[in-house]
């Protein structure tokens, strides 16, 4: 019989046996003097604690020719589209465009390089997947405040955190509410001169990391994530916005739409994030494609990570809108 004083130390080994050394659950019960249902529970202890991980790795494939269309017509500086052989649902989707985003992102950092970071579930997709590597001077910067009160996994303090911990960057922090409920508050904060500084900080930024929202309720991660009410996103998308960038919304030709809205947020200004040498975008799904379109034409993003079919129908709709010019 195994003897371990430290629990963790006995996961490991369980761990170890099981998944390295392909013993059977029953033997390795026979080693440490334990039911085999305790070795089974062990086991998801191990997964649950860290100390085991299991990663699957699915090949990804690129589309070139869908990559090579999207910079030619729409000026992108960088484009990765993933091809699909089905369709998937919402979070895989999500989470294979962040291991393309990752790959991406890995390539454009540099050291001495500033990275600006919004929030939301596919930049936390992006920056789950990279992996972890230390690149000399980096500084990983929060473009936009905090959301709520509860600590989010996709708020974009918590991911200059982690983003900062894998490229072993210095963090630098937006110590503010992202939305707020009235101008009053927004303009009282946005005169303080911390909050000043942090966002003039991430407007400096070499790179920005961003998702693109959409206003279709269904996919509105602000209305779903309960940041916003219902009636704020009617109220937004009667302005004619289709999307947004970091909360700041755009109609579907990329102009700013006239929304009061954008006196409640605080982050990065529209003209701070343009000044951003490589604004990179993560987005799928065709229900977004009107969206990403909109943020392209607007020059929110000039980088784009997308799924192939995502990709066709966002050529589609450019295709539509400049015969609406030309008409």
């Amino acid at each position: 019989m195994v003897n371990y004083k430290e629990r963790d130390e006995l996961l490991a080994y369980v761990a170890e046996k099981y998944y390295l050394d392909d013993l059977k659950q029953t033997e390795i019960a026979d080693k440490i003097g334990v039911t085999r249902s305790a070795v089974s529970r062990m086991l998801t202890e191990a997964r649950e604690k860290g100390i085991a991980e299991i990663l699957v790795h699915y090949p990804i494939q690129y589309n070139r020719d869908l990559e090579g269309k999207l910079k030619g017509h729409l000026g992108l500086k960088h484009a990765a589209v993933l091809e699909l052989q089905n369709d998937l649902d919402y979070v895989d989707l999500r989470n294979k465009l962040g291991k393309v985003a990752a790959r991406l992102l890995a390539d454009l950092i540099k050291p001495g390089n500033q990275i600006g970071v919004a929030w939301g579930t596919t930049v936390q997709a992006t920056i789950e997947a990279l992996k972890a590597t230390d690149i000399p001077g980096t500084k990983v910067v929060q473009l936009v405040g905090v959301l709520g009160s509860t600590r989010h996994s996709y708020s974009a303090q918590t991911l200059v955190e982690r983003l900062a911990e894998k490229i072993g960057g210095e963090g630098m922090y937006l110590y503010s509410p992202f939305i707020v409920e009235n101008k009053k508050t927004a303009a009282s904060l946005l005169a303080d001169p911390a909050v000043e500084q942090s966002i003039n900080q991430g407007e400096r930024s070499d790179i920005a990391l961003v998702g693109i929202g959409t206003t279709k309720p269904a996919f509105c991660s602000l209305l779903r994530g309960k940041h916003i009410t219902k009636q704020t996103l009617e109220k937004i998308h009667s302005s004619g916005a289709v999307g947004d960038v970091c909360a700041i919304y755009f109609t579907r030709s990329g102009k700013l739409a006239r929304t009061d809205f954008h006196h409640h947020r605080i982050g990065v200004s529209l003209e701070g994030l343009q000044n951003i040498p490589i604004r990179l975008g993560v987005a799928g799904s065709i229900e977004k494609a009107e969206a990403i379109l909109g943020a392209v034409y607007g020059g929110f993003v000039n980088a784009l990570v997308t799924d192939n079919l995502t990709a066709i129908r966002i050529l589609e709709l450019d295709q539509v809108h400049n015969q609406g010019k030309r008409v």
